[in-house]
């Protein structure tokens, strides 16, 4: 196993339970991957994931490893998911009032069967296996929904149809297009699945802050008897036999690697397998954004502030344009404002809260390089311009303690993210879901890609399921 992600986590965990032996190689010193921590002068942040959804994913995970969840992370449900804010001031708070608007039900009872239809073929099967499970009988029923799916409406084009007369409405049903790191003017209409899914299992904090569940499973994987060999870089491996060898020497019957796809593709499978990748996916196919992320520990509480955060930009679809045909970061960004002490308030001193702010941002660009150590600073200063200003936030930066800046190349440097991308490719077009790098590269034998960068998709749950589709099929393949 190279990586100790979540989904790397996720396969060993499975595998080890069915008898295997199981090595995970991680770069860095501790499990998780974006799933990272840092403190700061008594101030904590989760670096990358800060939100939760579908948390029975990782309750199944637990009973199947003959675990309960509840005795080793305390899952907290959040009041609202994300409380929302517009220049004009409006603020909308999504919350189980919000779900039951008229024009959200309505919105909701669409995207329902798009979720009935492709939750359970497209979740929980690698992508060459999704139209064998359409067409098993328990899916005819549901095969009247398959239309939402092959629609060449875009996200933004299906809230304009379900909120005509609502802009709020639609800026928000937009967003959740960048949960894939995409453009909503350019995300098929079947990523209405989002909000759906957002709806029906709520949001989630997990007590002590996210990176909980990285640690609760390396517990397990210790307990299952895995090794983990941290501080090890894996940068290779070459086919033997049926088996593979990865750096120095170090022989396995089946290698799963938790790296990026796009980065790792190169280094573990070169040549003719690395060359059609490069022609058809890496050339053909735009990067999802970046991110630049603040981590600020603030001497102040602010009432206004819920758990969840967005402030809204006055130009949507002009944010999503500089980013993807400019290749500059927005002028006028939409910011993302996580307080995980509103809910836990041990992550900042008495009186202080910890600001994870976050703005989309365009992913590295060889053609159009952005020196981000000088831009990093500047871009900072904006956005703290905005919320003390636009946002009213008045005197923020004197409230300030503790300042760090995480910018795109941070991203790819420490992640290994091709270009600061954060989940690989955008989800530009209406099979875009289906061109995402499959969990067995094609042509190979006892080699396997799990993460966000690869099917089903990146967030907590999905990189999960992937985890757990990896394990089933070298479970099946091997007849373990």
């Amino acid at each position: 196993m190279v990586g100790a992600g979540v989904g790397g986590l996720v396969a060993g965990l499975r595998l080890a339970r069915r008898g295997c032996v199981v090595t995970i190689f991680e770069r860095r010193a501790a499990p998780g991957g974006k799933l990272a921590w840092l403190e700061r002068d008594s101030f904590s942040w989760d670096m990358g994931p800060s939100l939760l959804t579908m948390p029975h994913v990782f309750t199944d995970l637990f009973r199947e490893l003959g675990e309960k969840i509840e005795d080793h992370l305390d899952l907290v449900p959040l009041r609202a998911t994300c409380r929302y804010h517009w220049p004009d001031g409006t603020v909308i708070d999504e919350d189980a009032a919000f779900w039951e608007r008229p024009e959200v039900a309505a919105m909701l009872r669409h995207a329902a069967g798009l979720y009935d239809l492709s939750a359970d073929a497209f979740l929980h099967h690698p992508l060459e296996d999704w139209w064998r499970q359409l067409l098993q009988p328990s899916m005819l029923a549901k095969l009247r929904h398959l239309p939402k799916v092959a629609s060449f409406q875009t996200l933004a084009d299906l809230g304009r149809r379900f909120f005509p007369r609502d802009a709020h409405l639609r800026q928000w049903f937009g967003r959740f297009a960048t949960y894939n790191g995409s453009d909503p003017e350019r995300t098929p209409a079947a990523f209405a699945i989002i909000p759906y899914v957002q709806a029906r299992f709520g949001g989630w904090y997990v007590r002590g802050g996210l990176h909980e569940i990285a640690r609760a499973l390396r517990r397990l994987g210790e307990k299952l008897g895995i090794t983990f060999r941290f501080g090890e870089e894996i940068t290779g491996a070459r086919p033997v036999g049926d088996g593979w060898e990865l750096d120095g020497g170090k022989k396995f019957d089946v290698v799963v690697c938790n790296q990026d796809v796009l980065s790792a593709y190169p280094r573990f499978l070169p040549g003719a397998p690395w060359e059609r990748f490069r022609r058809t996916r890496l050339d053909a196919m735009p990067l999802s954004i970046s991110g630049f992320v603040l981590y600020l520990g603030v001497a102040r509480e602010h009432p206004r502030l819920d758990h969840h955060n967005i402030f809204f930009s006055g130009d949507y679809a002009r944010e999503f344009r500089q980013m993807f045909d400019e290749k500059q970061p927005a002028d006028d960004p939409t910011i993302y404002v996580c307080v995980h002490s509103k809910t836990d308030p041990n992550r900042a001193p008495p009186g202080c809260e910890n600001w994870f702010v976050l703005v989309n941002a365009p992913p590295l660009d060889p053609t159009r390089p952005l020196a981000w150590p000088t831009l990093g600073p500047a871009y900072a200063e904006r956005i703290l311009d905005q919320l003390e200003g636009r946002w009213g936030f008045a005197g923020l930066r004197g409230a300030i303690k503790v300042q760090e800046i995480f910018t795109p190349a941070d991203f790819q440097t420490r992640y290994l993210a091709h270009g600061g991308a954060l989940y690989g490719f955008a989800s530009h077009g209406t099979m875009s879901a289906f061109r995402r790098p499959s969990i067995q590269p094609p042509g190979t034998r006892n080699f396997f890609f799990v993460g966000g960068s690869t099917h089903p998709g990146g967030g907590l749950p999905l990189v999960a399921l992937g985890g757990k589709m990896v394990a089933e099929r070298i479970i099946r393949q091997w007849r373990l």
